[in-house]
């Protein structure tokens, strides 16, 4: 039995792992794209908008068909389409070369489309594994639910503390050791893939809420719950902080930290101890106030990373805050989906994690890298008037309630990967050795390079903390929400788990166990 749960478990385990280590080298992927295909923020913000507007729709749609077609199926076509996702990174370079000779014009707009959809790709399968997994070890861990969860979802801060490591190490011009072709970086998710599939793919898998009680309309009626659908609200803005900031983290934080993408392999590897080795904390006390006080102290952590820092210490320590509150929201949400709605099953934790994927996918990604463009232009317009006719475009964009002039993509590329140290003159090949600027117009921006690029490297530094306070209220909406929770279960006597039977328990005093069907080989 516990074999047999173990290993389901490990392969859960690392469909996260696959998923964290895919998120993290592609949040390190901007520079690169930048380099050989002209995306914009704006670009790269939506193809990190796709690798979760995918997920976001099908761990709900997922969570029904999982209780109509059971576990199996549905991780056998993930285990495909994943693959097939990493397949067309390799096809992004060589059809770009191929459009650049017989369609320039279009060539960036269609590697665009090829990097959208493959991370729209990457993120039905994600979508396809949360709605598995969590149900699945709900469902095999009935005597402790609640501190599992904690340990799967541990999975996916330690694929980014994998993928984070290998960003740092391989990809981009910062790189720690030899800078390899970003696909190859990108695809290395497809390793763990396999290794799962190896593991998974031949178990017997057991039957779900829904076949097993043979009512598949009773999964459904979570819905009919005022506090279910405050909960998927307080999710949805759960996934706009966490991942989405996630998601930015690296390149906000450039031109601060030596490699930016150390800090989210730091606060990565946080969230893997707090959750892997704190469920037994977790599982003990109200899951609603430790949902409270996490927001707050999220909410803090934020206005601390976005606060004009100087020491890189400083930043470290402001993170370490910050972990301190995202590490549970996530996992403990789910324990709480399961168990207020345990007659849902899989689509209650799919609701949920639909919510907050939607979010990051189609509010959070765009609307942070909207936040940082907006302020940059600003600040450097503001500072910087000349520097900021050289390196604008010449149209404005409207975007999320924001008009600007952004920077040029490729100018501000090449500004930020140009070295600045005290004492020494600014280099300036990065100007003149970049293919994407017009040679016309590289000579007063090499003639000019001692002011301006520390102009536009101060004022991407400033837009990145701007981002970063300006997404702090949304912790604080958090903190409103789950006090409200706590208010109204207070007045119905208190947060209790309840059983498939329709029983009541206290939390505090309960072995988490909520009667699920489970296989005797489990």
């Amino acid at each position: 039995m516990e074999q047999a749960r173990g290993k389901l478990m490990l392969a859960s385990f690392l469909t996260l792992v696959a998923s964290g280590i895919g998120f993290a080298t592609r949040t390190a992927a901007g520079g690169p794209w930048e380099r050989e295909f002209d995306l914009g923020g704006g670009d790269f913000g939506a193809i990190l908008g796709a690798g979760f507007l995918g997920f976001g729709l099908m761990i709900f749609f997922g969570g029904i068909l999982v209780e109509k077609f059971g576990y199996k199926k549905l991780l056998a076509l993930a285990f495909v389409l994943h693959l097939a996702s990493a397949v067309m990174l390799f096809a992004a370079n060589p059809l770009f070369d191929g459009w650049r000779e017989s369609d320039p014009e279009n060539a960036t707009k269609n590697v665009f489309n090829v990097l959208f959809w493959s991370a729209f790709l990457f993120s039905i399968c994600q979508g396809l594994y949360e709605a598995v997994i969590n149900p699945l070890i709900a469902q095999i861990y009935p005597e402790n639910k609640t501190h599992y969860l904690n340990i799967l979802h541990a999975g996916w801060p330690a694929g980014m503390i994998i993928g984070g490591l290998f960003a740092a190490g391989f990809i981009g011009e910062n790189c720690w050791f030899v800078e390899l072709p970003w696909q190859w970086a990108l695809s290395s998710f497809a390793i763990v893939v396999v290794i799962y599939g190896v593991l998974i793919l031949p178990e017997k898998l057991p039957e779900t809420v829904g076949e097993s009680s043979g009512n598949f309309g009773a999964v459904f009626s979570c819905f009919a719950s005022i506090p279910f659908l405050v909960l998927i609200v307080l999710h949805a803005l759960i996934g706009y902080m966490e991942l989405g900031v996630d998601s930015w983290m690296t390149k906000l934080m450039e031109n601060l930290l030596p490699n930016s993408v150390l800090i989210l392999v730091y606060t990565s590897a946080l969230m893997f101890v707090l959750r892997f080795f704190a469920g037994p904390i977790v599982h003990k006390v109200n899951p609603i106030g430790l949902l409270f006080g996490s927001s707050i102290i999220a909410c803090l952590g934020l206005l601390w990373l976005g606060s004009p820092i100087q020491s890189v210490g400083m930043i470290f320590v402001a993170a370490t805050f910050y972990s301190l509150g995202k590490a549970f929201l996530w996992p403990t949400m789910l324990g709480v989906a399961g168990e207020r709605y345990p007659q849902s099953g899989s689509v209650a934790m799919g609701a949920l994690g639909a919510a907050g994927m939607l979010c990051v996918g189609q509010i959070a990604g765009p609307r942070i890298g909207t936040q940082q463009g907006y302020e940059m232009s600003q600040n450097l317009q503001a500072t910087a008037t000349d520097t900021f006719e050289r390196y604008a475009d010449p149209d404005p964009v409207t975007s999320w309630g924001y008009e600007y002039r952004p920077l040029n993509a490729a100018k501000l590329n090449a500004a930020n990967g140009t070295h600045l140290a005290e004492g020494e003159g600014v280099d300036p090949s990065g100007i003149s050795d970049a293919k994407l600027i017009p040679e016309e117009e590289k000579e007063a921006l090499v003639a000019n390079a001692d002011t301006d690029i520390p102009a536009v490297q101060a004022s991407y530094l400033f837009g990145g903390r701007r981002a970063l306070t300006l997404t702090a209220y949304v912790p604080a909406m958090m903190a409103v929400g789950f006090l409200g929770l706590m208010v109204y279960f207070k007045s119905i006597g208190g947060y209790k788990v309840i059983t498939l039977g329709g029983g009541e328990k206290d939390h505090e005093a309960t072995d988490d166990a909520l009667e699920q069907p489970v296989p005797s080989e489990y």
